[in-house]
């Protein structure tokens, strides 16, 4: 299914309660030995993504699709770095702000509705494009590439932790059990690492690498599908009559999808 800006609002808003559950770090997590709770793990992926993308106090770092925060709040307070969030909900915006305030980098972090598709940025404004588990929501990812590349000038850097297609084409049974779990969580369609090597290169990025780490995510993976299972009446119903929508619609399939390899989680990189 193709969906909207005004469906991704709605989704956000409807969902906020999760937040308060998994913490202003919403996303999979990164779990290694020593990682107890899904807010450390969801911690750690924010640090080995950062890692990765070599983030110093003096960058300028865009967050590209930042939720209430988390990731520019992180930055800001760690390395002291300034960092810019973009988000297409407004309640985001006005959440980030705040929690900006209340972690005492708001004078380092700042907020704004807009698309990371097509931003207002000046050329090479930023050092580094951040997105973590929002680019699967671009209705363009090579769009994304490429604006991440304007913004970031000559000497930019690009990291993407994301879901990422496994192949190219699929079985109608395989097609359907995947956008059964992208439908729950409103997103439209992955590309490969593959085509983000694509992008990349088309966009001036002289270096670009990706790591699949499915098997570091797979314990959210799994926890998010016990957690589905009280409400399995729900499934059994929607395979008999398609039901418009019900919360852990995503959560049950995205295991199923995953373990079937159906798509990965990975973490891109790229620089120029």
């Amino acid at each position: 299914m193709q969906w909207s800006a005004k469906d991704i609002i709605r989704y956000y808003k409807t969902n906020e309660f999760a937040y308060n559950v998994w913490g202003r770090n919403m996303h999979y997590g990164y779990w290694e030995p020593g990682i107890r709770t899904q807010r450390q793990a969801s911690l750690r992926f924010n640090e080995v993504m950062a890692a990765i993308a070599h983030i110093g106090r003096n960058d300028r770092v865009l967050d590209a699709g930042c939720g209430v925060g988390g990731a520019s709040i992180y930055l800001a307070k760690k390395f002291g770095c300034r960092a810019t969030g973009i988000t297409i909900c407004p309640r985001q915006v006005e959440k980030a702000r705040k929690n900006a305030r209340a972690e005492g980098v708001d004078h380092l972090t700042e907020f704004y509705e807009m698309d990371y598709e097509h931003t207002t940025f000046q050329d090479g404004r930023f050092d580094v494009v951040w997105g973590l588990e929002s680019i699967c929501y671009a209705k363009s990812k090579k769009q994304f590439v490429e604006e991440a590349s304007r913004v970031t000038g000559g000497h930019g850097r690009l990291i993407v932790g994301d879901g990422f297609a496994s192949r190219e084409t699929y079985s109608d049974k395989d097609k359907k059990l995947l956008h059964r779990w992208l439908d729950g969580w409103i997103v439209t369609f992955l590309d490969t690492p593959a085509a983000f090597m694509r992008y990349a290169a088309a966009a001036g990025y002289r270096k670009y690498e990706y790591e699949d780490v499915t098997s570091k995510v797979m314990p959210t993976s799994r926890l998010m599908f016990v957690a589905s299972l009280p409400f399995f009446p729900f499934h059994i119903v929607d395979k008999i009559h398609r039901l418009k929508s019900y919360p852990t619609d995503g959560m049950f399939n995205q295991y199923l999808s995953l373990r079937r390899k159906l798509w990965q989680y990975g973490i891109f990189y790229a620089e120029k």
